[in-house]
């Protein structure tokens, strides 16, 4: 590891621990108290620091960890590790931006006419083999041949080569 990274890891560390040192002292010193810990059903046991000792802790902390978040990009600097944001290509102008959605707005429209004629087509279609179904149903129940094309002839073939026998 070499002595810029070994820096950072100190100096991350040592922030960190800067960071809980109000909390420290603020305990240890006696100026906060937290309640204590009862076991399960048993009353909970009252606290004894003010909300006001609470409140300005709080206040003092916020202040402190500002404080603290300064000093770590501070340090940062001076051991030459600069943050850099992320690299990304550049925002389109709005004209481009406006350009785009235009043509997508026309391949959105262009699908939904395509979708719309095969709707069409598909309805038809179906619409054309109920008559047929209804009209071979009536067809049936007159005793008369279904409509369409014959089965009698179907699988032999048609045309000159038909008359050879094989």
């Amino acid at each position: 590891m070499d002595r810029r990274r070994l820096a950072l890891v100190g100096v991350t560390l040592g922030l960190i621990v800067l960071a809980l040192l109000p909390a420290v002292v603020a305990f240890s010193a006696g100026w906060l108290h937290l309640p204590h810990i009862e076991p399960p059903l048993h009353p909970a046991a009252p606290d004894r620091t003010p909300p006001e000792a609470w409140a300005a802790f709080a206040v003092f902390y916020l202040f402190w960890i500002v404080g603290g978040a300064i000093l770590l990009v501070w340090c940062y600097d001076r051991l030459g590790y600069h943050w850099q944001p992320h690299e990304r290509k550049p925002r389109l102008s709005r004209k481009e931006r406006r350009k785009r959605a235009a043509v997508m707005g026309a391949l959105t429209m262009d699908d939904d006419v395509r979708v719309e004629a095969a709707l069409r087509r598909r309805h038809e279609r179906d619409r054309r083999r109920s008559a047929e179904a209804q009209a071979s149903a009536r067809a049936r129940a007159q005793g008369m041949p279904p409509a369409g094309p014959s089965t009698h002839d179907a699988g032999r073939p048609t045309g000159p080569a038909a008359g050879k026998g094989g």
